[in-house]
């Protein structure tokens, strides 16, 4: 009995610690340097977003949790005791029922300060949501056309005249120009810029000015189709079996012309086929395959990369007027030297230590500046290619799926070839 009752008192002293008015907590001082008495409410509910009040509320918890276990043993050793005397016992309280409506009750108040944020930083690391369809429009087009007159009698545009054009716009940026006979056109990223320029081309008595801004838009899909029947020999056949056979592109086509074969092989027994955005999808989504006759025909995105033979850039063909080096010596796409790749010894012979992408060599990039001798201009790892070809793939609709798998089918192939 003398143990149970020293027991009791302790219970006694530690229930009057924590049901006391005040609790002083470590660390808590006010402006004068002095500890602060906080209450056990205030150090549970108020403002609980701080890590330090978090801890006050686990020790408030841990100190109920370890008075109900000292009372659950005490009771327990109690009812042992009258159990030898009495027949009837009372009931003993249920001590973790005690601590379970405490806890709720603390998490009710603990949960509404702490779930926004959590939720917060939850949803921002989910996937977002991918674009259902995808975007068929470009940036605006914003052209300015400067055509140079004297008198009544039409003079094409000098290379002094296009020094002093360049010097009018010196201020103002162009995306890129052409110069054709005795017209210049210039392409403007903005609106803003093409009136700029056009006001100063119209200060000007000897221009004669005009300008436009249009919406830019995305490229038709091209598919490419191999193995066609024997029996089809011209494009014209060749449509009227897409569509008599496929009804994706029938119901789809709101316009005539929605599908059109623009290219067709009678030796080869392939072709080229434009669509819109929306039949490109819906032939993705049929696992890329059409129907011609009674055969399935797998197709493939058509990305035409176009390059000069005579600059080896890329963009434009030979002899083009957007070739700013058709004035120039040709550059050979073997060794870069200032001959034809027809004539190249290096090429004839096969020296490989010869080999040099032009491009490459007058890049910008250290990185591909130093990989100009591992490959030449008409390598399709090249990283002037490469870019070239992303950017057609950027501009033309529904082609995303497509330029994601070349990106990575890209750096995978470098990577086994070692030239990351």
């Amino acid at each position: 009995m003398e143990k149970m009752e020293l027991d009791l008192k302790k219970m006694e002293e530690q229930l009057e610690k924590i049901n006391r008015n005040t609790l002083l907590f470590k660390g808590k001082k006010d402006d004068n340097d002095n500890k602060i008495k906080v209450t056990i409410q205030s150090a549970i509910f108020d403002d609980l977003t701080s890590a330090n009040k978090k801890m006050e509320m686990f020790v408030v918890i841990q100190d109920l949790y370890t008075f109900s276990k000292n009372a659950l043993q005490l009771t327990q050793t109690v009812l042992g005791t009258k159990q030898a005397t009495t027949t009837t016992v009372q009931e003993s309280p249920d001590f973790k029922e005690i601590i379970k409506t405490q806890l709720k009750e603390v998490l009710a108040e603990v949960l509404p300060t702490i779930l926004p944020d959590l939720l917060t930083s939850v949803v921002a690391t989910l996937p977002k949501e991918k674009k259902t369809q995808e975007e068929t429009k470009l940036a605006e087009k914003h052209i300015l056309t400067v055509e140079k007159k004297t008198g009544s009698s039409e003079e094409p545009i000098t290379k002094e005249d296009e020094k002093e054009m360049k010097g009018s716009l010196k201020v103002n940026p162009v995306k890129n120009y052409t110069v054709s006979g005795n017209t210049a056109t210039f392409k403007f990223v903005t609106r803003d810029q093409l009136q700029k320029a056009e006001t100063v081309f119209k200060s000007q008595d000897k221009y004669k000015v005009s300008s436009k801004s249009e919406p830019g838009k995305k490229l038709d899909p091209k598919l490419s189709i191999r193995n066609i029947p024997s029996d089809i020999t011209n494009k014209e056949t060749l449509l009227e079996k897409l569509l008599e056979k496929n009804e994706i592109l029938k119901s789809s086509s709101g316009k005539d012309d929605a599908v059109k074969v623009v290219f067709f092989d009678e030796i080869e027994k392939s072709a080229v086929i434009r669509v819109t955005a929306a039949m490109r999808e819906l032939i993705r989504q049929n696992r890329d395959y059409i129907h011609i006759d009674l055969r399935e025909h797998h197709v493939t995105d058509r990305i035409h990369v176009i390059q000069c033979y005579h600059c080896q850039e890329f963009g434009h063909m030979a002899n083009s007027m957007y070739c700013k080096a058709k004035d120039k010596d040709p550059t050979c796409f073997f060794c870069a030297g200032n001959h034809k790749s027809k004539d190249c010894r290096s090429k004839s012979e096969n020296i490989v230590t010869k080999i040099k992408c032009s491009n490459c060599a007058k890049s910008s990039k250290h990185s591909e500046k130093n990989s100009a001798k591992t490959h030449k201009a008409s390598d399709n790892l090249c990283p002037s290619y490469v870019r070239e070809r992303i950017g057609i793939m950027n501009r033309t609709a529904g082609c995303e799926n497509s330029k994601n798998w070349y990106v990575q089918k890209t750096k995978e192939t470098k990577l086994r070839l070692g030239r990351v």
